[in-house]
């Protein structure tokens, strides 16, 4: 009998050894796949359009007057109204050295190929969308 409660003293200290090691190990585990999760996103590259992106591809479009009076952007802003990878469409603003301001609804499309309406039309390419590869 005093064996037989021995071996049900001794197993039952095995199995809380056991279950602390197990407990102790596995501590930290959610902070180290935190960690390994936020690096892993930083080292991919975007999967979404930029703002600065687009800005640079439509600050090339000239001003909306008479070519003769025509000034250099000095600024161009682009903003998504959408989701998804393109973020179509997009609300641009262009301020021209003279101080004209155009004002366009961009839309870009999955080859890099964007065109926009509102103070003028406006169309080119390439914008760099983002890919997979």
């Amino acid at each position: 009998m005093r064996r037989l409660i021995l071996l049900i003293v001794c197993g039952a200290i095995l199995v809380g050894v056991a279950g602390a090691f197990v407990a102790l190990r596995g501590r930290g585990g959610e902070e180290a796949f935190k960690y390994e999760q936020s690096s892993s996103l930083a080292l991919k590259p975007s999967l979404v359009l930029g703002e600065a992106q687009v800005a640079a591809y439509v600050a090339a479009a000239p001003e909306p007057v008479v070519a003769a009076d025509r000034t250099p952007p000095v600024q161009a802003n682009c903003r998504p109204q959408g989701g998804g990878t393109l973020r179509n469409p997009w609300l641009c603003t262009i301020v021209y050295r003279s101080g004209t301001r155009a004002h366009y609804r961009v839309v870009v499309q999955p080859d890099g190929r964007y065109s926009g309406v509102g103070t003028g039309i406006i169309d080119g390419c390439c914008v760099k969308v983002p890919t997979l590869e």
